[in-house]
């Protein structure tokens, strides 16, 4: 058991570096690490500055901590806001948060069938290429 603990995040890292693909891979892993240790303060300190420049899963995953307020601050709006861009910026995960956001009406979003399809759309597109 002992074994399997050991490798499983350098794995976890391993595999994140192959997702992002950028000069800012270390930083990314650093904050998904830092997660992984519930220290959301430490891993928003790591993505935020990406998450600026454009990085797409640091977009979304700093969506995440705002939306949860994880790392201490609650902004919904913030959250949203996050996701948009990180969609925009290619990351299905926030393109399915915003199909879902705008089907339901959820994460302070009004429901929106039109807006749904348009990002439904572009899940599909990168999907299935």
């Amino acid at each position: 058991m002992k074994f399997r603990v050991s490798i499983r995040k350098p794995l976890i890292a391993l595999a994140m570096l192959t997702l992002v693909g950028s000069v800012n891979a270390d930083e990314f892993v650093n904050g998904f690490l830092a997660a992984q240790e519930h220290d959301y303060v430490k891993a928003a300190k790591k993505w935020e500055p990406l998450a600026k420049e454009g990085h797409a899963q640091a977009q979304f995953f700093m969506g995440m901590l705002y939306h949860s307020g994880a790392h201490g601050v609650i902004n919904e709006k913030e959250a949203v806001k996050l996701y948009h861009k990180a969609a925009e910026n290619g990351n299905y995960l926030a393109q399915e948060y915003l199909v879902v956001g705008y089907q339901e009406g959820w994460f302070g979003l009004k429901k929106d069938s039109k807006k749904a399809q348009f990002w439904q759309a572009k899940l599909d597109k990168n999907n299935n290429p």
